[in-house]
Order: structure tokens, then C-alpha cells, then sequence
């Protein structure tokens, strides 16, 4: 039950981050690098400050492998996820990024040499249907660049998941790809601080998504990952998309139109079918 919990708490704060990046990008309240800068080095000065307090100076001294790796990951999620935002809906960008981890996740293990049933291709197949009919050219809320920048978003979320399974010390892991990607954030300094580009609302949402829904929130999503199955880790993600839909209703006054949620309904119910027939086959 308080995994279960965990887990929930850890989707809430990825679809907060997903209406936090629209609420600061929807109006121009802050540019795309800017709050990308701001988001990572915020949650690096968090997830640094309670690393320092809870395990003193030792606890920047392992792990350091792992978060470049998972720092370069994050980095490349981050600003391919707020430039997304500047063109796409909440719940539209949700689904785009997390349909995107699953494909990822599933080639994955097809390259790791695992093979497939035909139920499971199945699932796949109508996954990818729907994916195909929400970015096809017919579709009114097409806007290809976000939706290129998003999908290769989702791959980098992927990598930073997988990462997430070789560790089993969240704090100290998370921190230091914190630390990795801040460093590296720094090259968007040239474009992130045009003061026209920048206001206290924008800030303030960008704080809020690093040092909280960011930093905190994988923070916790490190600590479950390793006691969940990759399977269960999946599914628990087909959450968000809705999730950040409901938030972008809620608080943006998003629509949903039939197409997004007929769409929706194959991209997930299609990979769920497959996550599910992979437990299966693994529990026989």
C-alpha cells in the first residue's frame, strides 16, 4: 500500500510539471531556456541542500557515474519538454511524452533479445495506430517541431527511467544528475536571460517545477522504481497523460475533443495490453 502510494504521488508530480511548464509557456511568461535553466538549477540547489543535511559532505561522493549519464538524460528532457510547451496543449503533450517512453521502453527490450507474442504485437500495433491518427496531418492540434521536440523528449525520460533501475540510493543519484544538468545548462544562458522574455509568474512556476514536481518528485520516483517491476513501472506511467489532461481542464480550460480521447484510448489501452501479456508470459 505505501508503494502504491508513493507511486501515485510520484504521477501527480509529473503531470504537475506538465501543467506548471504550460501555466509559465502558454502567455510568454518566461522563455523556453529560461525556465529550463531556472527548473534544473533549482531542483540541483534543493536536492543538494537535503543530500548536505541528511548525509553531510559524504554523500557527493558515489554515484557520480550514473549521474552523468542520467544529468545528460535529464538535461535533454527538460528543454525538448518546455519548448514542446510553448506550442502544445497539457494533456496533448503528456501523451505525446509518455507514449513515446513506452515505445522506448519496449524497443528496449526488444534489442535486449526478447521477443514478442502475436497478442503482444497486437497491442502494439493498435498503440501505434492511435499514435499515428493523433499526429496525423488531419489532426487540428498538429504542430510538427513541438511534436518531434516532445517525442525525443519521452526517449530522453526513458534513458532517465532505465538509469533509475541501477541505483538504490535515490537521493544521492537524483542530486547529482541535478548537479550534471546544471552544469550543462549552463550553455542556454545566452538565450535564457532576455529580460523581455522573463517575469516573476514565469519564475515563480519554474521554481515550483524544479525544486518540487522535479527535484522531490524523482527524488521519490528513484526510490519506487527499484522496488517495481519495470512492467509495473510502465503501466503506472499510462496514468499521467490523463491525469495532466484533468489539470489542463481544470486549470487552463483545455479542451478535449473526441479524436484526442479516441486516440488516447488505443495509444494506451494498447500498450497496456502489451505491458500485460509481458507479465504473463514472465509469470509463467
Amino acid at each position: 500500500m505505501r508503494i502504491l502510494f508513493l507511486t501515485g504521488l510520484a504521477m501527480m508530480a509529473f503531470a504537475a510539471n506538465s501543467l506548471l511548464s504550460r501555466l509559465a509557456l502558454v502567455d510568454g511568461a518566461i522563455s523556453a531556456e529560461a525556465f529550463t535553466l531556472v527548473r534544473i538549477v533549482s531542483g540541483a540547489l534543493t536536492l543538494s541542500a537535503i543530500l548536505l543535511l541528511s548525509q553531510g559532505v559524504k554523500g557527493f561522493y558515489h554515484q557520480w557515474r550514473i549521474g552523468l549519464y542520467s544529468g545528460i538524460c535529464l538535461f535533454l528532457y527538460a528543454l525538448l519538454f518546455s519548448l514542446a510547451y510553448t506550442e502544445l496543449t497539457t494533456g496533448f503533450g503528456a501523451l505525446i511524452l509518455f507514449g513515446s517512453v513506452q515505445f522506448s521502453l519496449l524497443g528496449m527490450h526488444l534489442f535486449q533479445g526478447h521477443r514478442f507474442s502475436a497478442l503482444e504485437w497486437l497491442g502494439i500495433l493498435v498503440s501505434f495506430t492511435g499514435f499515428v491518427w493523433l499526429v496525423s496531418p488531419s489532426s487540428s492540434t498538429l504542430v510538427a517541431w513541438p511534436m518531434l521536440a516532445m517525442l525525443l523528449s519521452g526517449i530522453s525520460w526513458a534513458g532517465f527511467t532505465l538509469l533509475g533501475k541501477q541505483t538504490g540510493a535515490a537521493l544521492p543519484a537524483t542530486t547529482k544528475g541535478f548537479i550534471i544538468a546544471s552544469v550543462i545548462s549552463i550553455g542556454l544562458i545566452p538565450w535564457a536571460f532576455d529580460t523581455h522574455a522573463i517575469s516573476a509568474q514565469g519564475l515563480m512556476y519554474a521554481v515550483i517545477s524544479g525544486a518540487i514536481t522535479s527535484g522531490l518528485g524523482y527524488v521519490l520516483w528513484y526510490a519506487v522504481v527499484p522496488k517495481i517491476s519495470l512492467l509495473n513501472a510502465s503501466l503506472s506511467q499510462l496514468l499521467v497523460p490523463a491525469i495532466a489532461m484533468i489539470m489542463g481542464v481544470l486549470f487552463l480550460r483545455e479542451s478535449i475533443t473526441t479524436e484526442n480521447l479516441l486516440s488516447m484510448g488505443l495509444i494506451l489501452g494498447g500498450i497496456a495490453l502489451t505491458l500485460y501479456q509481458q507479465h504473463r508470459h514472465s509469470a509463467v
